[in-house]
């Protein structure tokens, strides 16, 4: 654990050598990882794989990308909901972002630069692709973590094969005078976990159990917030309650940030080792993660402040 900004916000240290499945350093991570994710939802990654050659050339597409016109931007679209473009929005005026679903496949990477650039941009797909596998190792370390933490390795294999990955590229232009700070009003995400990554603008906010809100200040290139969504929340068993969080702009500069957003294929249900009818009775019926995002779509679906519960709840 470590302490930012004043407040206590978890730290994982995933840089020490000896941080390897069964070792004692390995044990006592799992351990605080999970405490982390059960106390707070969210909990800061100190990761030093992302070198300050790519750290600087992912943030250089990025900005790329967003400099691009609108009627090339609006062709990012996806059949999931909320997963393609979205950005000038006089509800959210600040922010602006485009999705590139599947994008540890190289072909849907390359896809998304084509339909982004006709004549190609090879630096962005190359970049976009190294980053994002460097990326997934992280999040299939702390999911391998969180398996084995909660005695359930057994289904971690087929949790790694049905994941898939959306990298989102996010803006948050300055607020104008008289204009709101807001960049993006509390939320949770409907991800199994996502993974944020910022420039050296802070604005990330989440929210505490007793209700407080914590401004997070972490490094650009060598710390990132690994999140708990929705759908970690309802395959836990609500051992894990998805992390509630906003952006403030409190500066006068430009935030760009990226989150890697991971989702399962096919129907996610509670291990039964996780079922407990004293103090774990069974939260959820199993459950379609693409359906829940539908269903997000819906009136009915965004009325909730957890979505998966109105959705798959018992």
């Amino acid at each position: 654990m470590g302490s930012l900004t004043g407040a206590k916000i978890p730290l994982i240290d995933f840089t020490t050598d000896d941080l390897n499945p069964g070792s004692s350093s390995w044990v006592c991570v799992c351990r605080d990882l999970c405490s982390a994710l059960e106390e707070y939802g969210f909990f800061i990654a100190k990761y030093d794989e992302v070198s300050s050659r790519l750290n600087e050339a992912i943030f250089g597409v990025s900005k790329e990308l967003f400099h691009l016109p609108t009627d090339i931007k609006i062709k990012n679209v996806n059949s999931k909901p909320f997963l393609g473009y979205h950005g000038q929005l006089a509800a959210r005026p600040l922010y602006e972002s485009f999705g590139i679903d599947y994008v540890t496949d190289k072909e849907q990477v390359h896809e998304f630069t084509n339909t982004m650039w006709p004549s190609g941009n090879s630096d962005f797909s190359e970049t976009v692709y190294l980053y994002s596998k460097v990326m997934k190792q992280l999040h299939e370390k702390v999911v391998r973590m969180i398996f084995d933490n909660y005695g359930v390795d057994k289904y971690y294999e087929s949790n790694k094969e049905a994941t898939t990955y959306l990298l989102r590229f996010l803006k948050y232009r300055a607020p104008q005078e008289n204009e709101s700070n807001k960049g993006l009003l509390p939320h949770t995400d409907k991800s199994f976990l996502t993974i944020l990554h910022q420039n050296h603008v802070n604005g990330l906010e989440v929210k505490a159990k007793n209700g407080e809100w914590i401004s997070l200040d972490f490094a650009p290139s060598s710390t990132f917030v690994v999140m708990a969504g929705e759908a970690i929340m309802g395959w836990s068993n609500d051992r894990i309650d998805a992390c509630e969080h906003m952006v403030t702009m409190k500066f006068k500069e430009t935030r760009y940030s990226l989150g890697l957003f991971s989702f399962i294929k096919g129907i996610i249900q509670v291990p039964e080792e996780l079922i407990d009818e004293e103090e774990h009775p069974l939260k959820y019926k199993p459950f379609d993660h693409v359906g829940m995002l539908h269903f997000f779509a819906t009136a009915e679906g965004r009325h909730h402040q957890r979505t998966l519960k109105a959705y798959c709840g018992l």
